[in-house]
């Protein structure tokens, strides 16, 4: 694993602050931030559950950040992303990935891998998506981490799931029963 920095640490606990905030708002514990220049220009959580958008991921909200933090600031969003590094508690899903690899970014940083829809490692790839660009990819920086937050926010059930997909807590008892 690569050797981190300080500010490398200190922008990943930056992304799970983030993500803690999301498991207050009944989100799943996603967190990022973009940095450009060693300064975090856009942060973003998930928000899929509060605005019933399934495209409105972490990595999805902070890419609008950044693109109203270019326009404010005067630089062209093409010419940021290809020198910013992205810092996320967990392995982007395939349509964030495929997106960032089209955007050319630069550098992503993430805690955990998302072993069912991650889309730079475990499922997705740079081939898959037909992209010349190679992202730097540093994974599984703080794996237990993200996913002690990600237990967290499943324990106390998704409000937003249907309930047919809702698990059901199965007690001790019942279990003894059934052998």
């Amino acid at each position: 694993m690569e050797s981190l920095n300080d500010d490398d640490i200190r922008f990943l606990n930056r992304a799970f602050e983030v993500a803690e905030d999301a498991v207050r708002y009944n989100e799943v514990p996603v967190g990022c931030i973009f940095v450009f220049e060693g300064v975090e220009i856009a942060c973003g959580r998930n928000d899929v559950n509060r605005t019933r958008n399934p495209t409105c991921h972490a990595e999805m909200v902070a890419l609008s950040m950044m693109q109203k933090w270019c326009i404010n600031n005067k630089h062209e969003f093409s010419d940021v992303i290809r020198h910013t590094t992205l810092y996320v508690t967990l392995e982007p899903c395939v349509m964030c990935a495929s997106a960032l690899y089209h955007l050319q970014l630069k550098r992503i940083l993430y805690g955990a891998p998302n072993e069912r829809f991650g889309g730079l490692c475990s499922v997705g790839s740079r081939e898959k998506y037909a992209a010349e660009h190679v992202i730097e990819i540093v994974p599984d920086l703080a794996v237990d981490r993200a996913i002690k937050l990600l237990k967290e926010f499943y324990e106390k059930q998704n409000p937003f799931c249907p309930e047919e997909k809702r698990k059901q807590k199965v007690s001790k008892r019942s279990q003894d029963s059934r052998s």
